[in-house]
């Protein structure tokens, strides 16, 4: 019975992916820009897994995205690095229940996806090296990191307790 409510709590979180990033509601944003519900939906999954099945579920998770988006930059390779972190900080630290270590771990962690996705912008587009560009980068990762911060200790806290309790 655990193991179906846990392959049920995934097939939700897994339809929920899509459904946050489209259907994000007005007021979690900040002037637009919503929160990056990759890092808050798979945090908790990587710290309570081993690297390898945090890898696989972070690269399904950036293709997933990636889908969903219409740049040309890519939401999988640091996805993968951070689930290979929060999965090893997972394995050493095994009680994780501050609820503000999961809302520093998911800002940190948008910031390393922002600015993955910046350096992935300026490498292919070598004609956006303007100040214009960076401005509004700044603006747009300062914007994102900071929704995620104050969202995610709420989603993520309670995803690491319905996946404790399964």
């Amino acid at each position: 019975m655990a193991k179906n409510n846990k392959q049920l709590s995934i097939f939700f979180i897994i339809i929920c992916l899509p459904a946050f990033i489209i259907i994000s509601p007005d007021w979690l944003k900040i002037n637009g820009i919503s929160p990056c519900w990759p890092v808050i939906l798979l945090l908790p999954f990587s710290l309570k897994n081993r690297p390898w099945r945090a890898a696989s579920a972070a690269i399904i998770t950036g293709i997933f995205v990636d889908s969903f988006t219409i740049s040309d930059a890519s939401y999988i390779p640091s996805l993968f690095l951070l689930s290979l972190v929060w999965s090893q900080y997972g394995l050493h630290n095994k009680k994780i229940e501050l609820f503000l270590n999961i809302g520093l771990m998911a800002i940190f962690g948008t910031a390393f996806v922002g600015l993955s996705i910046w350096v992935q912008k300026i490498i292919m587009y070598s004609v956006l090296r303007n100040n214009w560009f960076h401005s509004w980068s700044i603006y747009v990762v300062i914007s994102e990191v900071i929704i995620t911060g104050l969202v995610a200790p709420f989603f993520s806290s309670w995803l690491l307790l319905t996946y404790k309790k399964n």
